[in-house]
C-alpha cells in the first residue's frame, strides 16, 4: 500500500509539472504573438520612413529642372507629371504614418508640420494645368500671361524647396531612427520572452525527468549486489565504470579510476567532462564521435577496438607535491548487451606508462644508431679534407652566431637586426651542409632557421625569445663534435687501408696546388643529383675553370655557386613533362664557368630553365610585403630584377629545406659587394636565367693557393 501511495503522488507530481509546462508555453505563445503582431507593425512604418527620406531632395531637384525647362521655353509638362508623382507620394505616406500608432512622435509631429508648409507653396505649382507658352511669327515662343504666373510660383516653390529640403530630410531620418529603435525594443523584449519561456520549460522539463529518474529502487537483493560489485571495484588496479547512452559515468566506478584521475566526483560526469582537462581539443572530439559509434547496433565491435584512438593517451596530472607528471592510460570499451540492445558500454582503463616510456626509451636508442648509422654512411662519401675544412668553418660560424646572440640588445630594432645576422649565417651553414649531404647538421640547422623565422613573426621580441635559440646552438655543437669524432674514426679505418698508387699521388704534393676550389666539381656534382632527386627535376651540370678560383675568392665562390645551384633547382629548370610540352630535351642544363679576364675573374652561372619574369618578381614581392601594389606597378625591369637580391624576398610559397627562406641571394649579393665584386642578372623567359658576377683582380701572394 506504501508502494501504491508513494507511486500515486508521483504520478500526481508529473501530472502538475505537465500542467504548468503547458500553462507556460501557452503564455509564451500569446504575448509573442502580440509583440510580433508589434513588430509587424513597426518594420513597415520603418520601410515607409525609409522611402520618404528621399522625396525632399527629389522635389528639389523636380522643381530646378521644372524652372530650367520653363526658362528656356522647352516642355515642361513631363517634369510638372513628376513632381506631382512625388507631392503625392508624400502626402499617401505621411498619412499612412499617421494612422500607426508605433510612428506617432515628435519626430512625425516635427516633419508633419514642415510638409504643411510645403503645401501652400507646392499647391499653386502642382495644380497648373495651363498653357504656359504662346507662339508667334515675330517673338517665337514666350511666356503667357499664366505662365509668367506660374514660372513665379515654381521659382519661389523652388527657393522654399531648396531650403527647406534638408530640415525636413532630417525630421524624416530622425524619425526612422526612432522607428528602428522601437522595431530593436519589441525584438528584444520577444527574445527575451522566448528565452524565459525556454528555460521555464527546460526547469520543468529537468524537474520531470530528475523525478522520473529518481525512482528508487531498494530492494536488498540490489543492495547485496551493489556491496558485492564495490568490494571486487576497490581490489582491481585498472579503472572500470559503466556510460549510459548519454556517455554519462555511472555511480559505480573502481577505486583505481580515483588514482589515475585525482578526482572523486564521477557519477554523472560525461565523458567529455572527464577528459576535457587532459587532453587536447581534437582528440577530445575524436573520441567523444568513437563513444558514440560504440552505440551503433551494426558497429562491429572487434572492428571498433581497432580503431581505438584512447589505445594510449597521454595525460597531465597534478602528482600530489605540487607540481605535474604525464602519465599514460589505456582505454578499452565493451559494449553490455541487454534484451533491448546496448544497455550501456563498460570502460576500463589501464596505467600503462612504464610500458610506454620503455618502449620509447627502445625506439630512441634505436634512432639513435639508426642516426649514427645514416651520419656514417653520409661521411663515408665525403672528402676527409672537405669534411674537415666544413667542420672548422662551420665551428667558426657557430661561434659568431653565438657572438650574435649574446651581443646586447635594447629595443625591437636591435632584436630584429640579430635575427638577420643569424638568418644569414645559419643560411650559410645549412648550404654547405647540404652541398655536402650532411643532412642530419642540415636538418638541424634547418630547425633554427624555423625558430628565427617565428621569432620574427612576432610583433614584438624580447631577450627571452631567443633563450630556445641558444638551446639549440648547445644541441648543434654537440651534434657537430660526434660529427668530428666519427671523422676521425673514418679518417683512422681509411688510413689504416691499403692506399691504391694512383690515389697516393692525388693524395698530397703538387697536385694539391691545383687550385682552392678544385675538390667542389665533384660536391657539386652530388649537390646536383640530390637535388635532382628531391624536386623530380632532370638536369646536367656543366663545371669549368673552378681550379684557376683565386684563395681569397674561394669562400665567397662556393658560396655563391652552391646558392645559385639550389635556385635552379628549386625555381629554374623545370619539371620532364613541362620541359617536353615546351619542346625541349627532358634533362636541362646548368652551366658554370670561372674565367680569368683582363680587369680581374668573372664567374657564369646559367641554366636553360623557365626564366624569370618582372611580373612574377613584383607579384611575390607584394605577397611577400616588402612592396607595396603601387610602389610594384611604378618598378620597371631593372629594379624589378633587383628584387632578387632584396632580404627576405623569394617566389616560393613555402619553405622547404632547399628554398623559400628569401636569405640566399641576399648573402651570396653581400659577400661579393664586400670583395668589391658586382653581380648581374639576365634572363629570357622560357629560355635561360644567368647570373655573372665579376670579381677584381687579385696580387699573386694573395692568389697562391694554402
Amino acid at each position: 500500500m506504501m508502494v501504491a501511495a508513494t507511486e500515486r503522488r508521483r504520478q500526481v507530481l508529473m501530472a502538475g509539472l505537465g500542467t504548468a509546462l503547458i500553462l507556460v508555453m501557452g503564455t509564451v505563445l500569446f504575448f509573442g504573438f502580440r509583440l510580433a503582431t508589434q513588430m509587424r507593425t513597426s518594420i513597415s512604418a520603418l520601410q515607409t520612413a525609409s522611402t520618404l527620406q528621399t522625396y525632399p531632395e527629389t522635389i528639389a531637384q523636380q522643381l530646378n529642372s521644372l524652372r530650367d525647362r520653363l526658362e528656356v521655353r522647352a516642355y515642361s509638362g513631363q517634369a510638372l507629371s513628376e513632381l506631382q508623382t512625388s507631392v503625392k507620394h508624400v502626402d499617401t505616406n505621411l498619412r499612412q504614418l499617421e494612422a500607426t500608432g508605433d510612428a506617432d512622435g515628435p519626430q512625425l509631429n516635427r516633419a508633419r508640420l514642415l510638409w504643411r508648409q510645403y503645401q501652400p507653396v507646392l499647391d499653386p505649382v502642382v495644380s497648373f494645368t495651363g498653357q504656359p507658352y504662346v507662339d508667334s511669327d515675330t517673338a517665337g515662343s514666350s511666356l503667357s500671361s499664366e505662365g509668367r504666373r506660374h514660372y513665379a510660383e515654381v521659382k519661389r516653390a523652388q527657393l522654399f524647396a531648396n531650403e527647406n529640403a534638408r530640415p525636413l530630410q532630417t525630421h524624416l531620418a530622425a524619425l526612422a531612427t526612432a522607428l528602428q529603435h522601437t522595431s530593436s525594443d519589441a525584438a528584444a523584449r520577444l527574445r527575451t520572452l522566448l528565452l524565459a519561456g525556454v528555460f521555464a520549460a527546460l526547469v520543468l522539463a529537468v524537474a520531470a525527468g530528475y523525478f522520473q529518474l529518481t525512482r528508487a529502487r531498494h530492494e536488498r537483493a540490489a543492495r547485496e549486489a551493489q556491496d558485492q560489485t564495490r568490494y571486487i571495484l576497490k581490489s582491481v588496479r585498472e579503472g572500470f565504470f559503466l556510460l549510459d547512452a548519454d556517455h554519462r559515468i555511472g555511480s559505480v566506478w573502481s577505486e583505481a579510476l580515483s588514482h589515475m584521475f585525482s578526482r572523486n566526483d564521477f557519477a554523472g560526469l560525461s565523458f567529455e567532462d572527464l577528459l576535457k582537462d587532459l587532453v587536447p581539443t581534437a582528440t577530445l572530439t575524436t573520441a567523444a564521435k568513437y563513444v558514440k559509434l560504440l552505440w551503433g547496433q551494426r558497429a562491429h565491435e572487434n572492428l571498433m577496438k581497432s580503431i581505438n584512438p584512447l589505445g594510449q593517451l597521454e595525460i597531465t596530472r597534478d602528482n600530489g607535491h605540487g607540481s605535474k607528471e604525464t602519465r599514460y592510460l589505456q582505454f578499452d570499451f565493451h559494449r553490455v548487451m541487454a534484451a533491448e540492445g546496448i544497455k550501456h558500454v563498460l570502460c576500463s582503463v589501464s596505467d600503462i606508462t612504464a610500458s610506454v616510456l620503455l618502449a620509447r626509451e627502445l625506439q630512441d636508442s634505436q634512432d639513435n644508431a639508426n642516426a649514427q648509422l645514416d651520419m656514417m654512411l653520409g661521411m663515408m662519401h665525403v672528402d676527409p679534407l672537405q669534411l674537415t675544412s666544413f667542420l672548422d668553418t662551420t665551428e667558426t660560424s657557430i661561434k659568431l652566431v653565438n657572438t650574435i646572440l649574446r651581443e646586447p640588445a635594447r629595443n625591437d630594432a636591435e632584436f630584429r637586426k640579430k635575427l638577420a645576422g643569424l638568418f644569414r649565417e645559419l643560411h650559410s651553414i645549412k648550404g654547405e651542409a647540404s652541398a655536402l649531404n650532411l643532412s642530419s647538421v642540415a636538418s638541424r640547422v634547418h630547425v633554427m632557421e624555423d625558430m628565427v623565422s617565428e621569432c620574427k613573426k612576432r610583433p614584438e621580441l624580447s631577450g627571452n625569445d631567443f633563450l630556445p635559440l641558444v638551446l639549440k646552438l648547445d644541441e648543434l655543437l654537440a651534434h657537430l663534435r660526434s660529427v668530428r669524432e666519427m671523422a676521425a674514426r673514418l679518417s683512422v679505418l681509411k688510413d689504416g687501408a691499403p692506399t691504391p698508387p694512383a690515389a697516393a699521388g692525388a693524395a698530397g704534393g703538387p697536385a694539391r696546388a691545383a687550385g682552392a676550389l678544385d675538390e667542389l666539381s665533384p660536391t657539386l656534382q652530388s649537390m646536383a643529383a640530390r637535388l635532382a632527386q628531391d624536386h623530380h627535376k632532370q638536369f646536367r651540370l656543366s663545371v669549368a675553370g673552378l681550379a684557376d678560383v683565386p684563395a681569397p675568392y674561394a669562400t665567397t665562390i662556393k658560396d655563391c655557386l652552391i646558392q645559385m645551384l639550389r635556385n635552379a633547382a628549386v625555381h629554374g629548370i623545370e619539371a620532364p613533362d613541362v620541359r617536353r610540352n615546351l619542346a625541349k630535351q627532358d634533362a636541362g642544363a646548368v652551366n658554370v664557368e670561372f674565367r680569368k679576364t683582363p680587369g680581374g675573374y668573372e664567374l657564369v652561372f646559367e641554366d636553360d630553365g623557365a626564366g624569370i619574369t618582372p611580373q612574377n618578381l613584383k607579384a611575390a614581392a607584394v605577397r611577400k610585403r616588402l612592396v607595396t601594389e603601387e610602389a610594384a606597378q611604378r618598378m620597371d625591369t631593372r629594379a624589378a630584377m633587383a628584387l632578387i637580391f632584396a632580404p627576405g624576398f623569394s617566389t616560393q610559397e613555402g619553405v622547404s629545406m632547399d628554398a623559400g627562406r628569401g636569405v640566399g641571394m641576399d648573402v651570396v649579393a653581400r659577400s661579393v659587394a664586400n670583395l668589391g665584386g658586382k653581380i648581374g642578372v639576365s634572363t629570357h623567359p622560357g629560355k635561360f636565367t644567368r647570373f655573372r658576377v665579376v670579381l677584381p683582380g687579385v696580387d699573386a701572394d694573395s692568389a697562391a693557393v694554402a
